[in-house]
């Protein structure tokens, strides 16, 4: 099987940290499920699922991901863990705009093992946490905290499983592939070779389907700034287009509906996955022409000139390599 990425957001990404707005939700009164700090966490074993509430509860931890000075209560998990691989870590449908992150084997403040405030990737209301592919080591603990951006606070529904579906990449860019050929991001970069929407004027680099797409991406101006490479492609006739990405950094992708420009392109799907792990999604398109976008998954400090390999196949279409994420896929469709 492989799994549809669910659409979710509307806007144009920004190669910018987006502006954060405060949902205004009231808190309701509720009950503890996670301890109160890291020496009281409650121990949890996955697949988990629970309901509780941070209201009354103290102020001891924050992180930036990426955004700062929060003054929300929070409460704290442990899990040992009893595998390695991806775990997904899930609170899309808490009642507040949430924050999570997660510290490795020790506290290690500034230093999260994993960290998310906003996931567009949520159904529901915006502003929500989901942490996707999150690589653990068997035997390690990992205390998982429950937090809120700014002061906010209430109830949540919490969740954590091992991730469905998930498979190791190599970066490794096949034979014949299309290069992006664009020079690493810099201090002061400006991105003339595919910048689409964001740039002045705006670049696209046309590829069609059935192509493997090899390019790079990374953060700059003190993370402020991400490479975003945008690409073009145009169908005379509806297609199921089979989505394939695996890189050496967190790595998202988007696909927009591009028949109409820049000024409001209809957003039709995002997904993002960990480094070194392969995100397979597929969608339905009609005659017309997309975008489809690839870049850092936030404002991580990924250095300029991280690899990434993606591909664009039609349903259906066999590649000529007798071994690649073509066959990879159709294993799981």
């Amino acid at each position: 099987m492989v799994v549809a990425a669910s659409a979710s957001a509307s806007s144009v990404p920004s190669p910018r940290p987006p502006a954060k707005h405060d949902p205004g939700i009231e808190p309701p009164v509720g009950h503890l499920q996670g301890g109160d700090t890291i020496a009281t966490a409650v121990v949890i074993e996955l697949p988990y699922y629970t309901t509780g509430t941070t209201a009354g509860f103290n102020n001891d931890y924050d992180e930036a991901c990426p955004y700062t000075g929060s003054t929300s209560p929070d409460v704290v998990y442990m899990w040992i863990a009893d595998f390695s691989g991806p775990v997904d870590i899930v609170l899309c449908e808490s009642s507040y705009d949430t924050k999570v992150y997660v510290y490795e084997n020790v506290y290690t403040p500034g230093f999260p093992h994993a960290c998310n405030d906003d996931n567009g990737d949520c159904p529901g209301p915006a502003f929500r946490s989901w942490i996707r592919y999150m690589e653990v080591t068997e035997g390690l603990p990992y205390f998982i905290v429950v937090d809120g951006y700014g002061g906010d606070f209430g109830d949540y529904l919490f969740s954590m499983y091992e991730t469905p579906f998930a498979l190791p990449c190599d970066v490794t860019c096949p034979p014949g592939a299309y290069d992006e050929n664009e020079p690493d991001c810099y201090d002061g970069y400006v991105d003339e070779t595919n910048s689409g929407c964001g740039g002045f004027p705006p670049v696209w680099q046309h590829t069609g389907l059935n192509t493997y797409i090899c390019g790079a991406s990374g953060n700059y101006d003190d993370n402020t700034y991400r490479d975003m490479d945008w690409y073009e492609f145009t169908l005379d006739e509806p297609k199921t287009v089979d989505i394939t990405l695996c890189a050496d950094f967190p790595v998202r992708f988007w696909i927009f509906d591009g028949s109409e420009g820049c000024a409001d392109p209809p957003f039709v799907m995002s997904d993002a996955i960990v480094l070194n792990y392969l995100l397979l999604s597929w969608v339905d398109l009609g005659p017309g022409t997309w975008w489809f976008i690839v870049s850092v998954d936030g404002w991580l400090d990924v250095p300029c000139g991280s690899r990434y390999v993606a591909s664009l196949f039609e349903y259906g279409y066999t590649p000529v390599e007798e071994s690649s994420w073509g066959t990879i896929k159709a294993m799981y469709r």
